[in-house]
């Protein structure tokens, strides 16, 4: 194989370059990477020239920028016109960084329940501490109602990642209950006080057998002595239901107005 000046095959410089000759062939039909020459042989063969191009081609397309803007920004744009397109990959990069530290801290949040929950017994009462629960209304709905996938569909968009939220259900004394999620920042619609509350965790395998489980847990609650006041809180945590895939994950609260007696 005759050698002009040096010049190296499309396999050497995918090897170079670290990336398949199909990727390079890919760039040479979109006409944003031509080889100095071919050969004799028909070998595509590429310079310094090109492994300088092809660098630059792999670096704007790891700034997310499409095979025509990259034809644009090598052919004819200008200093001034190609820097708001890195201003613009840099805010990108950054929100997907913001996205992957979301994920980050919902996939931590998920084993620490997980491994939470695997030392509760389904059932079972426990007086906790919680803090001020400040929450942010969904949307709410009589009682004598289910939640559906209409009233879903209804709804959608007003909560991002919706079930990777806690969805916490209040219900209250005007016979109709509320959906809310935690608000971090903010107003909020609801605050829940900081004090002692009676809890009780639930496996169900459908949302009709909640309103058992709840007179269940109000039943309890007075054999044992608790004094319940203020409105039901249930937390519905349906990611755990990946590792319960036939029941649904929740949690009951209700706050104790004798929680003095019960720590004595």
């Amino acid at each position: 194989m005759n050698r002009m000046q040096g010049e190296i095959t499309i396999s050497e410089l995918a090897k170079l370059m670290q990336v398949s000759t199909h990727q390079i062939r890919y760039f040479e039909e979109k006409g944003i990477l031509d080889p100095a020459y071919t050969g004799e042989n028909q070998y595509r063969m590429y310079g310094m020239h090109e492994i300088y191009r092809l660098a630059h081609i792999l670096l704007l397309r790891k700034m997310g920028l499409s095979v025509q803007v990259i034809q644009e920004c090598l052919s004819h744009l200008t200093t001034e016109q190609i820097t708001p397109l890195f201003h613009q990959a840099l805010a990108n990069t950054e929100a997907e960084i913001r996205r992957l530290q979301e994920n980050k801290h919902f996939i931590e949040k998920l084993l620490v329940e997980k491994a939470q929950i695997s030392d509760i017994e389904a059932g079972a009462m426990n007086i906790v501490q919680r803090e001020a629960l400040p929450l942010k209304l969904w949307f709410e709905m009589p009682i004598s109602e289910s939640v559906n996938a209409q009233k879903l569909v209804q709804h959608q968009g007003e909560i991002p990642n919706l079930f990777e939220k806690d969805i916490h259900y209040v219900y209250n004394d005007s016979g109709s209950f509320g959906m809310y999620t935690l608000e971090g920042k903010g107003a909020y619609d609801l605050m829940l006080p900081a004090g002692s509350y009676v809890t009780s965790t639930l496996l169900v395998q459908n949302e009709d057998q909640l309103s058992a489980h709840i007179q269940k847990f109000y039943a309890h609650a007075e054999q044992m002595g608790y004094m319940c006041c203020g409105p039901l809180l249930m937390v519905e945590k349906s990611y755990l239901s990946l590792f319960t895939p036939d029941q649904l994950h929740y949690e009951l609260f209700s706050y104790l107005s004798n929680a003095e007696e019960v720590r004595a």
